[in-house]
């Protein structure tokens, strides 16, 4: 067990560790759901978990006329979109255009996909309308397609807990989990300090000892039991303002990142990738502990 979980208890409460002067045990800080991969994410009080991750994240896509995925680091302005889902309905805003309102369909089109080194994934397209949109706003042209009941894409087997779990349209894994402290950690030796977004998490934890995430094996956050497979590898989209998309002419925070926390076998990291064992929910407030 990591270092951070001193404190937590079975039973506990985050109440009750303060109220016992013990550390402060880890627990949820805030929750982050990104509906459309690569575009800009939003907070939320709970997320609902099921065997795929986060319900309702990452489960669209858009990608390019060879049916390619499309992401931040290609297309920065992707971070200027803001969509939302209320179950089937889909909104989005963009500076500067009319925002896009539409019901997702299970029943469109049958596109093949390539996301990673994962060829002919089966996703259903979302329909000349989305297109349009989306397209006009990136200023290139492409498609916006679901996650569907005949999507199927295991989790790379080198680190899968199980060879039964699968994940949508994340970039490996379900669940991203990052802690407050290694933040801290990495803005104490920049100039100008970066926001948590840069990241963009799904589960923020808070009372937590720094990098230690780096050691987590198997992670309970509210309702659910999830397996810590590996650290996360970052990339360019961590210089990327998720306001505006601008990238930071320093390259930072990456440049920062990769002189303090490069991982042996894994390379600059931030954060740690979780599969999950178990469904239900996870609420801002919950305790973390760790196994």
């Amino acid at each position: 067990m990591g270092s951070s979980a001193l404190g937590c208890h079975a039973g506990s409460t985050i109440e009750g560790c303060a109220a016992k002067s013990y550390i402060p045990c880890m627990h949820v800080t805030s929750l982050h759901r990104y509906p459309i991969k690569g575009c800009r994410g939003h907070a939320v009080d709970a997320l609902a978990i099921d065997r795929l991750g986060p319900v309702g994240d990452r489960r669209l896509m858009l990608v390019d006329a060879r049916g390619r995925f499309m992401s931040q680091r290609g297309h920065p302005r992707l971070a200027t979109i803001a969509p939302t889902l209320q179950g089937d309905q889909l909104s989005a805003t963009a500076p500067a255009v009319q925002p896009l309102h539409q019901e997702l369909v299970a029943d469109g089109a049958i596109r093949a996909v390539t996301i990673w080194g994962d060829d002919g994934l089966q996703v259903i397209d979302q329909g000349d309308a989305a297109a349009d949109w989306f397209s006009s706003v990136i200023g290139d042209s492409c498609r916006l397609v679901r996650y569907g009941a005949m999507t199927h894409r295991p989790i790379d087997p080198t680190y899968s807990p199980r060879p039964e779990a699968e994940t949508t349209f994340t970039d490996g894994y379900p669940v991203l989990a990052v802690t407050e402290a290694s933040l801290e950690a990495l803005n104490s030796h920049l100039v100008t300090p970066v926001p948590m977004g840069r990241f963009r998490p799904t589960i923020v934890v808070g009372a937590a000892v720094a990098w230690d995430e780096d050691t987590w094996h198997t992670v309970a956050a509210g309702e659910v039991i999830l397996d810590a497979v590996k650290p996360c590898v970052r990339c360019v989209v961590t210089t990327t303002d998720q306001e505006t998309g601008d990238r930071d002419a320093d390259q930072e925070p990456l440049r920062t990142l990769v002189r303090i926390h490069t991982l042996p076998r894994f390379g600059v990291s931030f954060g740690q990738n979780l599969v999950p064992r178990s469904t239900g929910v996870v609420r801002v407030g919950d305790p973390v502990r760790l196994a």
